[in-house]
C-alpha cells in the first residue's frame, strides 16, 4: 500500500470541527496522484500517451470523522484490474492506527483524443500490482433511484471546478450535492456513479430524491441526463 502522513488543516473541517467529506475524497485522490507520480506514470506520462484514467464510482464508508488537528495517513493500493476497469481501496487511519475511514472505488482508462474507454494492457497495470482488497461491504457501482424528485435551481460549471484532464473534479460533484443535506444529516457512507464529463460553462440541474436515512442527488444537465449520481446514507 501507498502512503503517505499529514494533519487535518482547518481547511478540511466543518463547522464542528471534524473532516469534511469532500476534503476526505481530496486526500484520497491526491494519494493516488502521488502513488502514481512516484512510480512514473503520473500526469505528464498519461498526457504524453494521450489517455486518463477517469473515475467510474466512490463507495466510502466512514466509522469515524477525524478532527482539526489530528495526524493522519492516507493510503491507496489497486487490487485488480478487469476489462476496461481498475479497482483501487482506499483508507484514512487516524493517530491511533484505526482505519477511521476506507473507500472503494472503479477506474475507467480513456483515450483522450476519441473519449471512449480503453482495454487495459499490463503496461497500464504491472506499475502499480496487485495487493490484497480491503475488508469491506462492497456496494454494486451502479446506484438506483426511486420515486420522485425535487427539481433545484441550476447553476454553472465555473473554473476553479476544472482539473487538469478539463473538466469537472470527481470531489466537486460531492461538494455540489452536499448543499441540499440537511444540518442533521450525518454521513456513514457515499456513493457516487459518474455517467459523463461536465465541463466549464454546462449547467447543472440537481434533482433531489430522499427520505429519512437516504439523500440522492442526480446532477443533470438540461436534457435531464445525468453528469453524476451522489447517494448519501446516514
Amino acid at each position: 500500500m501507498y502512503i503517505f502522513d499529514s494533519r487535518v488543516r482547518y481547511s478540511e473541517v466543518s463547522n464542528d470541527k471534524k473532516i469534511n467529506i469532500a476534503s476526505i475524497v481530496d486526500y484520497f485522490q491526491d494519494c493516488s496522484t502521488f502513488q502514481s507520480e512516484a512510480l512514473g506514470v503520473g500526469i505528464e506520462y498519461l498526457k504524453e500517451k494521450g489517455i486518463a484514467w477517469v473515475l467510474n464510482s466512490w463507495q466510502i464508508v466512514v466509522d469515524r470523522y477525524v478532527e482539526l488537528g489530528e495526524k493522519i495517513s492516507v493510503g491507496t493500493k489497486a487490487y485488480d484490474f478487469k476489462g476496461i476497469y481498475g479497482y483501487r481501496n482506499f483508507c484514512l487511519i487516524d493517530e491511533n492506527k484505526d482505519i477511521a475511514v476506507k473507500a472503494n472505488s472503479i477506474w475507467v482508462l480513456i483515450n483522450t483524443k476519441t473519449g471512449m474507454p480503453m482495454k487495459l494492457t499490463e503496461e497500464e497495470c504491472v506499475p502499480y500490482g496487485k495487493e490484497e482488497k480491503l475488508d469491506m461491504d462492497y456496494a454494486d457501482r451502479k446506484i438506483k433511484i426511486e420515486g420522485e424528485g425535487i427539481e433545484q435551481d441550476c447553476f454553472s460549471v465555473k473554473k476553479y471546478h476544472i482539473d487538469t484532464n478539463g473538466h469537472v473534479n470527481n470531489a466537486q460533484y460531492i461538494k455540489f450535492a452536499q448543499e441540499y443535506l440537511m444540518d442533521d444529516f450525518t454521513v456513514y457512507m457515499v456513493r457516487v456513479e459518474y455517467k459523463m464529463e461536465a465541463k466549464y460553462g454546462n449547467n447543472i440541474y440537481p434533482v433531489v430524491y430522499s427520505n429519512k436515512d437516504k439523500l440522492i442527488v442526480s446532477l443533470n444537465n438540461e436534457d435531464g441526463k445525468p453528469y453524476a449520481v451522489v447517494e448519501f446514507i446516514r
